[in-house]
């Protein structure tokens, strides 16, 4: 149990600063609107921590990498409904960047669990 909140804190610190970064320069390269509330920085951060938190428990339940694995490439899947639904509040480079933070997350949530 230790390892796992370990892990879940390594994994939240990796994941927060990565899509900070992804936020970050979205916001300088394109034209996001200010009104786009759903990539400032609290956002960004409690969306993500709230992500890792969930997924460590799952991964907590399944206890196999595998089954973990399929199961966070269906949560990726449905994840990205959310940018969707938001479309009509941006542009495409601010629903583009919320998708890519829900890709890099879940890239390193799997990468940080089912690693040795």
């Amino acid at each position: 149990m230790r390892d796992l909140l370990g892990r879940t804190a390594l994994i939240a610190v990796a994941a927060v600063v990565v899509n900070v970064l992804v936020s970050v320069a979205a916001k300088a390269l394109f034209d996001i609107p200010d009104t786009f509330e759903h990539i400032e920085l609290r956002a960004v951060i409690s969306s993500t921590l709230i992500g890792v938190v969930a997924a460590a428990i799952v991964y907590a339940l399944v206890r196999s990498d595998r089954t973990f694995v399929i199961v966070a490439a269906v949560a990726l899947v449905v994840s990205l409904a959310a940018p969707l639904s938001v479309s009509d509040e941006g542009d495409a480079a601010a629903v583009g960047t919320l998708m890519l933070m829900h890709v890099t997350t879940a890239a390193i949530v799997v990468l940080g669990f089912t690693r040795r």
